[in-house]
């Protein structure tokens, strides 16, 4: 991976049109923090609800700076380790109702990309998770039957010759196809859905970090370096970032995960592939591998590890991990050794919000004025749409199916304080990787999630 670049490529590609910080104190009715996917989703879904509602979004850096814009663009449904962790979570109708929320939120975001004319790359082509060994296909094989127990529909299973008419790659022994999945490009989406909310009555601030939020009385105030926000309502919607605030810094853990893109395909390399639908495709690790076709004839590969630095540290030069870049090449040339002189011209990283349950957490804190909506653990881009939704109702008060979700208003266990948040958490991250290995030589069985993570979640 010799003169990787370094920027991030649905950044690069994606047009931004500069906003103003703050500069002056405002009242509003809804403060919310954070312009990635769940501040903007939130905005819209108030909007259409009840027009006319005065919100200022503020944003750090610029909007979809975060996982929002640096993701690998698959709107799927995936909550929980996996969908037989859900079920075994937290029961069938709860993991019933969470799916169905969620595959929902999958359509509604194609049905409101085409109403605006966003152009975001949308391919609405399913979702195919492939087990590349024994111990995976036993995953994939849980997962299906608990779709087909709990009656969801859209899942099929497909035989190893049936995945490699797909996409062909010798490693593949079997998949489950999930129809409830598209690939998007985020950093568009994120550009132009900020545009939308702003054309609706938002005002979106960016370059505009908060210091903190208190109690003013009959307002919260949210204090920045050049003025004060005052709202009745504040959401909070900085997912790892979270991790830094008095709230959340022993509820979620910022993972660094990363991302190589590929240099385009010509069209005879693609016909040794396949892959026509475009479906985004995952495998059964733990640290997966998910990767996608680009609109542009790229091949998107990311996953593999996560790196958690000491003490939850963000840091720009997190950014870029060239082990975990070299790995993450190693296994694109394992499971298509047709494509062994496609080169790699994109690296990028960043961090995703990582809780012990490995469920998103929503609530509302300081009597109900103050919401939040963060935690996807790498799985954000479709279930923030819900939480827009979630943090919609929590804002109007308006109790309603989903906010009573399972991830919703509970009692999430976490982290124990540093050095020992970030031991437990480095530990669980080797205890899964070396369990990763162990299936790739042939090992079956085993939990996705290793005794100390449940322990961590009974002392929780």
């Amino acid at each position: 991976m010799r003169n990787l670049g370094s920027s991030v490529y649905w950044l690069e590609t994606a047009r931004h049109d500069p906003r103003a910080s703050l500069g002056h104190s405002v009242d509003v009715d809804v403060a919310i923090v954070g312009a990635g996917f769940t501040g903007l989703w939130t905005a819209y879904q108030l909007l259409e609800a009840q027009p006319g509602l005065q919100i200022t979004l503020l944003e750090s850096e610029e909007v979809g700076f975060g996982a929002s814009g640096r993701n690998g663009g698959f709107a799927m449904t995936l909550l929980d380790m996996s969908l037989a962790h859900l079920r075994r979570n937290h029961g069938d109708a709860a993991a019933k109702a969470a799916h169905d929320a969620v595959a929902t939120s999958v359509d509604e975001i194609g049905e409101t990309v085409a109403a605006h004319g966003i152009a975001c790359e949308w391919v609405h082509g399913g979702l195919m998770v492939v087990g590349t060994n024994p111990g995976q296909m036993q995953r994939v094989e849980a997962d299906y039957r608990t779709a087909q127990e709990l009656g969801l529909d859209g899942f099929r299973r497909l035989s190893s010759e049936e995945t490699r008419a797909e996409v062909e790659s010798p490693t593949y022994l079997g998949a489950l196809m999930e129809d409830h999945c598209g690939v998007l490009h985020p950093a568009k989406l994120t550009n132009r859905l900020a545009a939308v909310v702003e054309g609706m009555g938002a005002t979106i601030f960016e370059r505009t970090p908060i210091s903190r939020i208190e109690d003013g009385g009959a307002r919260l105030h949210v204090h920045t370096p050049s003025g004060v926000v005052r709202a009745e309502q504040v959401v909070l919607a900085t997912n790892a970032w979270a991790s830094t605030t008095p709230w959340f810094k022993h509820k979620v853990v910022p993972l660094y995960t990363y991302i190589a893109l590929t240099e385009p395909l010509t069209d005879a390399q693609w016909d040794t592939v396949g892959w026509e639908r475009r479906q985004g495709i995952e495998d059964k690790r733990n640290f997966v591998h998910y990767y996608r076709r680009t609109d542009d004839g790229r091949i998107l590969w990311g996953g593999s590890d996560g790196i958690i630095y000491p003490g939850g540290a963000i840091r720009p030069r997190y950014d870029r991990a060239d082990t975990v870049f070299k790995r993450l090449e190693s296994t694109f040339r394992r499971t298509f050794p047709q494509l062994d002189q496609v080169r790699f011209s994109h690296g990028w990283g960043g961090p995703v919000a990582i809780t012990v349950s490995f469920m998103p957490l929503f609530g509302s804190l300081l009597e109900g004025r103050l919401h939040y909506g963060l935690g996807y653990n790498g799985h954000g881009v479709a279930p923030s749409h819900t939480g827009g939704k979630i943090l919609r109702d929590k804002v109007l008060g308006k109790p309603s199916e989903l906010t009573e979700l399972c991830f919703v208003d509970t009692a999430e266990p976490g982290f124990p304080p540093e050095p020992l948040r970030w031991i437990s958490a480095e530990l669980t991250r080797r205890t899964l990787l070396r369990q990763d290995a162990a299936f790739d030589g042939g090992k079956l069985g085993g939990e996705m999630d290793p005794l100390l993570l449940r322990v961590m979640k009974k002392l929780g």
